[in-house]
């Protein structure tokens, strides 16, 4: 196909295609944008046990249910007594509101730890994204030493052997 191409438009060819690779890279990444902020928060209540899922939502979602929902005061309320907390978005900057956080009444230091210390749960890979100089690292190092004294923390950074997963017991009921 090149060669139907005439001589005095090849220099055109690489661009156009440039041109188009930015273009759908630029959809992908809208795609990509969009698509984090469409995770359903999932709270799951087994045999009285509270266990709290975000999936990949980030502050937008998170807004809505802990300010703007009509029943806001009541989803506070019930989200504050979640006793497994799966840390959304793998531990990123906006995936774990203060408020949120504030909120957990089963937040316990090692000092006071007792067996309804809530349990949180992240799926992160350090330094694989953002940048701990500018204070946009996955997982933040922040939320991470927070989970670490305030919960019983099972991260996949801490996995040991070969199981490419964490064997976590969960009290229910």
């Amino acid at each position: 196909m090149r060669d139907e191409i005439p001589q005095r438009a090849k220099w055109l060819v690489p661009q156009i295609t440039r041109a188009y690779a930015a273009d759908m890279l630029s959809i992908l990444r809208t795609m990509d944008d969009v698509l984090n902020n469409t995770s359903l928060i999932l709270l799951l209540e087994i045999g009285g046990t509270l266990l709290l899922f975000p999936g990949d939502a980030q502050i937008e979602n998170w807004s809505y249910a802990l300010f703007d929902a009509p029943n806001h005061e009541s989803i506070r309320s019930r989200l504050a007594g979640t006793n497994v907390y799966k840390v959304g978005h793998h531990g990123s900057l906006n995936a774990t509101p203060k408020t949120l956080w504030k909120g957990f009444t089963h937040k316990q230091d090692d000092a006071h730890a007792d067996a309804t210390r809530l349990i949180s749960v992240m799926s992160a890979k350090s330094g694989k994204h953002g940048d701990a100089r500018r204070g946009t690292e996955v997982p933040r190092t922040i939320l991470r030493d927070a989970l670490d004294e305030n919960t019983e923390l099972f991260s996949t950074n801490r996995r040991s052997g070969k199981k490419p997963w964490l064997d976590v017991k969960i009290p229910l009921g």
